[in-house]
């Protein structure tokens, strides 16, 4: 199927993304929790479609461009995740809000307020604004649950800004590969959570939307039962890392980066033509910097910029020969995506065209 692809490529079945879009959306529905689907894994307003077509109620994106490529393939409704700081950014945002799109945006800043109220007094639009709190990954986020009921009361007197609730994101959870770990954890995000709601709800400051991003938490949504929205990006095609932590298994990997060995240079290495300006850095998981498909007693041991460097488990010759083709699961598929212009799209063991991804590189 892959000889008229060139390397390296990324190869995406069709058939497995859209089975793991239909499994989440319907774990969602009978979870009872609103699925609004992170882009910044697939950036590709084709998928956003298929996502839209199987319950995703809007979208959640990054940054500004990636909201911006959704605007114009006709998404109106979206969550933007990342704090939009500066007179550039606010008037992009206004441009949106112009435009006819619906944004909720996150908030952990009285600064990043302060951006919201201007551009609303100068469009007239309302914004919908998400606390956003730290429950243990340290990144953006208001930790102290006191600055939180603080900020939520600021939020909901500024003019023209909606207060809507809170908004979290659980990546901490996948810096353990044990399951029972991890749903330990979930449940200590739980109870956070619910803790938070129930003080907010003291203050008069009720969250009617409580919202949790990650792959991870929405794959142990059962253990999740203070949330009413779920924000998964990964899980429309998987990776390493999702099946270490016991969200997915190998079957639902839908995307691979096709490669070829190049060299030979002794018996136990080979040189193939994906580095990390094709896979990225995340990494590595259990020795190797990605999962080499049917190919167990192989790891993908160090990488450069042009050159991956494979080698058997064992210390064994390696099997290989130059001009062989592999097959290599990303650790983290989501900047692997983010380094390429389009992906090959495999339909039912046939090639059907390729998918542009028009949101690659969008970080500003």
């Amino acid at each position: 199927m892959y000889e008229t692809l060139d390397t390296p490529t990324l190869v995406i079945d069709e058939e497995k993304a859209l089975r793991n879009i239909q499994q989440m959306a319907a774990k969602a529905q009978d979870q009872g929790v609103v699925l609004r689907p992170h882009t910044k894994t697939h950036k590709s307003p084709y998928f956003a479609q298929i996502q839209s077509a199987h319950g995703a109620e809007g979208l959640m994106v990054a940054k500004l461009g990636e909201a911006e490529v959704m605007r114009r393939a006709g998404f109106l409704d979206q969550s933007i995740g990342y704090p939009l700081i500066g007179p550039l950014k606010e008037a992009r945002l206004r441009d949106l809000l112009l435009a006819g799109v619906r944004v909720r945006i996150s908030v952990d800043s009285l600064d990043g307020l302060a951006s919201l109220k201007r551009v609303f007094q100068t469009t007239g639009v309302r914004i919908g604004a998400l606390i956003e709190v730290d429950t243990g990954m340290h990144r953006c986020g208001v930790e102290d649950p006191s600055a939180v009921l603080s900020l939520a009361q600021a939020v909901e007197e500024a003019d023209g800004i909606d207060y809507l609730g809170i908004t979290c994101f659980g990546g901490h959870l996948a810096s353990t590969y044990d399951k029972d770990a991890i749903v330990g954890r979930i449940r200590e995000e739980d109870r956070l959570l619910s803790e938070l709601a129930r003080r907010l709800d003291d203050a008069g400051l009720h969250a009617s939307i409580i919202s949790e991003g990650g792959t991870i938490p929405a794959a142990f949504l059962d253990e999740l039962r203070t949330a009413t929205e779920i924000r998964p990006g990964t899980y429309i095609f998987n990776d390493v890392a999702t099946v270490a932590s016991h969200a997915a298994i190998w079957d639902e990997c839908a995307l691979a980066v096709l490669t070829t060995v190049v060299s030979r240079p002794s018996r136990e290495r080979a040189i193939i033509d994906a580095g990390s300006k094709t896979l990225g850095l995340d990494g590595p998981i259990n020795g190797s910097y990605g999962w080499v498909v049917d190919h167990p007693e192989i790891r993908l041991t160090r990488m450069s910029e042009e050159h991956g460097i494979v080698q058997p488990v064992d210390g064994r010759s390696l099997d290989l020969a130059i001009g062989d083709r592999l097959l290599i699961i990303p650790n983290h598929v989501c900047p692997t995506v983010n380094l390429h212009d389009f992906a090959a799209l495999a339909r039912q063991g046939q090639l059907v065209g390729e998918v542009p991804i028009e949101a690659r590189g969008l970080v500003q």
